[in-house]
Order: structure tokens, then sequence, then C-alpha cells
């Protein structure tokens, strides 16, 4: 099950990678669509971080719940 899960994930990261391959090739052709596609990777930063620090924030809560 592990190999087989490892062969998907490898193939869909190379279908991400060949995704973002086109998207950087439309970007550079229309600026707009460039412009576009900083501001939804600024979003998807931003949201990362957010993600990052409520998991961090939970994490702390429920180790100080547990050894108090």
């Amino acid at each position: 099950i592990a190999m087989a899960t490892k062969e998907n994930m490898t193939s869909q990261r190379g279908m991400l990678k060949s995704i973002q391959s086109k998207m950087n090739t439309l970007a550079n052709r229309f600026p707009a669509v460039n412009s576009l596609i900083q501001r939804i990777n600024l979003r998807k930063r931003r949201d990362s971080l957010i993600l990052g620090g409520v998991i961090g924030v939970c994490t702390i809560l429920l180790l100080l719940y547990a050894f108090h």
C-alpha cells in the first residue's frame, strides 16, 4: 500500500509541476494573468501561515491541558 501511495503522490507531483510550468508560461504572455497568479500565491501563503499558527496554538493548548 505504501509503495502505491508513493507512486500516486509522485505522479500527482509531476502533474502539478506541469500545470505550474504551463501557468508560468501563460503568466509571462499576459501581465494581467501574472498579477492574478501573484495575488493567488500571496493568499495561499497567508492562508498557510494562518493555518500553521492555528495548529500550533491548538497543539500548545492541548499539551497544556494534558500535562496540567
